[in-house]
């Protein structure tokens, strides 16, 4: 097949299910205000994006579970079905009642249905990574990361959108909120019939005709490459957690810490999204040709010594809005740099017979820990430090890839 008609319907689906699990975190003070008792606005948006984090927790049971299918049925049956269980858990959000109807089951119910929904992703965003790289054999990879990488972010940019509309035309009612969940529902429907139109890729094809799969490939990848499955757990960790600053947690954070507006907040996270997408082809092109060991760790010590003073100028405590445009330009072109070469640099990893669960499974580790507890973590160090506070954890994720990737430095692929 042609390279576009591989692309463009893996990424597409991409975005559909980063713009379902995103939506939630865009509406993440409402849903706390309509899902949580009512005790203090930090507590109830606090507690919202705990269930966000909460989602997390089952990315690498996704992992594992759509990693399985993806080694053993196919890349396409893995990508399939957590497409259909994405766009069907954001639709039940969409219709949940909340506390005052339901009472103590509102919490409970969106609790469940976001476990869900964090077990239907984590067979999602290296999996389509892998998806594509495997189709494309070698072309481009860092462009192609990249790629994958900036559909992921316009899920969330385009939950931001829709926000945006929603907002304009109906306000910040008990019910406006729904319709950015009913939309991704709906949109699931175009990411499945894309899904069904791709064939498998070339380099499974070889291993099922060769007789090379693995009865359990993820058990395998853990006993012979387990210093593999730990870096690409760090670099998952290091990476999530830079790009959840802006799609989890940015919008919270303008609000509640920073006192801006509702609709500023949107258009602050939008403005970050849009440059962290048009940045990340570019530095997945520089990494191609630099290397993405090196590249990453150039990003990994520039995120250190300056990420600090960066989430100074987006706090700035007189709200000068130039300063905050300035801090989030580079706080976007820093999170680009470090997730360009992430997915080609984690594929690579592992051969193809244990690569879908191997990475999926490490990955999503890395992002269940480190990266889908960022927002709730960044909001407790905004409220207890300073407003600038959320950039220590940043540096310490940093710095722990930089310790694995050195300890793991022989380990060479």
């Amino acid at each position: 097949m042609k390279k576009r008609k591989i692309v463009g319907p893996a990424i597409v689906g991409n975005i559909v299910e980063y713009y379902d699990f995103g939506i939630y975190a865009v509406y993440a003070k409402i849903i706390g205000e309509l899902f949580f008792p009512s005790s203090s606005e930090f507590l109830q948006t606090l507690s919202s994006l705990a269930v966000f984090a909460v989602g997390f927790l089952m990315r690498p049971v996704g992992g594992v579970f759509f990693g399985h299918i993806g080694d053993r049925v196919g890349r396409k049956a893995a990508l399939t079905i957590s497409v259909i269980g994405m766009a069907l858990a954001t639709l039940c959000i969409g219709l949940l009642p909340g506390y005052r109807e339901i009472g103590v089951m509102a919490p409970i119910l969106l609790v469940l249905i976001r476990l869900f929904q964090g077990m239907c992703v984590g067979g999602e965003g290296a999996g389509s990574a892998i998806f594509i790289l495997e189709h494309l054999e070698g072309y481009k990879p860092g462009l192609i990361g990249g790629i994958v990488q900036a559909s992921n972010m316009f899920g969330a940019l385009l939950a931001n959108f829709v926000a945006i509309v929603v907002g304009n035309f109906y306000g910040n009612d008990d019910f406006a909120w729904r319709i950015g969940f009913f939309f991704g529902g709906a949109m699931g429907v175009v990411g499945l019939y894309l899904r069904f139109s791709v064939t498998e890729t070339p380099q499974f094809q070889d291993v099922k005709e060769s007789n090379k799969l693995v009865k359990m490939p993820l058990l395998q990848a853990m006993r012979d490459k387990w210093r593999r499955l730990i870096l690409i757990a760090a670099l998952g960790g290091s990476t999530s957690a830079m790009a959840y600053i802006i799609r989890g947690y940015f919008n919270t954070y303008f609000i509640q810490t920073l006192e801006y507006s509702d609709q500023d907040s949107k258009y602050f996270t939008a403005t970050s999204l849009f440059i962290f997408i048009l940045f990340l082809p570019m530095f997945g092109i520089m990494a191609d040709r630099v290397g993405y060991r090196k590249f990453l760790y150039i990003v990994s010590y520039t995120i250190v010594a300056t990420v600090i003073p960066i989430f100074m100028l987006i706090s700035n405590e007189a709200h000068d809005v130039s300063l905050v445009f300035i801090g989030l330009f580079l706080f976007s072109l820093l999170s680009a740099a470090i997730c360009a070469p992430a997915y080609p640099y984690a594929a690579s990893a592992l051969s193809p017979e244990l690569r879908y669960s191997g990475v999926a499974f490490s990955w999503n580790m890395g992002i269940a820990i480190f990266g889908g507890t960022t927002p709730a973590i960044s909001s407790m160090l905004a409220q207890g430090i300073a407003p600038y506070a959320p950039s220590f954890y940043l540096v310490l994720m940093a710095l722990l890839f930089i310790k694995v990737s050195f300890l793991t430095r022989k380990d060479k692929h």
